[in-house]
């Protein structure tokens, strides 16, 4: 099975994980994608590439492993990216990469507590 390829049962599931992530938080973008920056879901706002943001997140991810394993930080859990006008949140869930992001900076915190605590089930269904 290559990295792309799911079960039925996977994408329900992960179709239920999605779902219940957006009904807690306000998320213009939301995304599962591999290490290697392969999307196997996005959901994003118009005007927006998914493919490309898989990319970026992937090798932001990266960045982030090196700089915590140099840093005894232990392994990488997330990261937040914060600009002016809004916020990114990548969550590390086993080989895959957990994508939330949203104009409402408010919300921060919120979205920040959803995608770690949903990061841990995804793993369990892409590795069953």
């Amino acid at each position: 099975m290559s990295v792309t390829d799911i079960t039925q049962k996977q994408k329900q599931e992960l179709v239920k994980l999605l779902t219940s992530i957006s009904k807690q938080c306000e998320l213009e973008a939301l995304g599962i994608v591999t290490r290697e920056g392969i999307t196997l879901a996005f959901f994003v706002q118009a005007g927006a590439d998914p493919d490309l943001l898989s990319a970026i997140s992937a090798a932001v991810m990266s960045t982030g492993t090196h700089v915590t394993s140099r840093m005894n930080h232990g392994p990488l859990q997330a990261m937040l990216i914060r600009g002016e006008e809004g916020f990114t949140i990548l969550a590390t869930a086993g080989d895959h990469i957990l994508i939330g992001a949203s104009k409402e900076i408010h919300s921060i915190g919120l979205t920040l507590n959803t995608i770690r605590d949903f990061a841990e089930p995804l793993e369990a269904i892409l590795s069953s």
